[in-house]
């Protein structure tokens, strides 16, 4: 009963620190008087994915939508989406944080990721 007690805990605590957010990411920068941007980049199928973040204002209308991409690139936005390849959502006053992931394991891939808030 005890080994099965803590294995459970370190398995829970193992998925905790794994659904933590990224510390170090990248800022997303609009163009003066623009309202979007393009995150280009590569990925692989392994840990660290690149992660990106955009603060917004209250009420506005984030859309994330790929681009360019092969079919098999997916973006998580913390607390909010997870694989997805397209998505919109009213913002609250707050940073968001995403990372770009391949899918299924393949090779370093290229991606583009079109992403814009008004």
């Amino acid at each position: 009963m005890l080994r099965a007690t803590i294995t459970a805990m370190l398995i829970l605590g193992a998925s905790a620190a794994l659904a933590q957010e990224p510390m170090n990411c990248t800022p997303i920068r609009f163009a003066q008087s623009q309202s979007s941007a393009t995150v280009r980049g590569s990925v692989g199928s392994d840990e660290p994915f690149p992660c990106y973040m955009r603060a917004t204002g209250k009420g506005q209308t984030a859309t994330f939508k790929f681009a360019r991409t092969k079919g098999n690139m997916a973006f998580t936005i913390y607390g909010l989406a997870d694989d997805r390849d397209s998505y919109s959502f009213k913002t609250e006053a707050k940073t968001y944080k995403f990372i770009v992931f391949q899918t299924l394991r393949a090779a370093p891939a290229s991606f583009a990721l079109s992403v814009s808030v008004k």
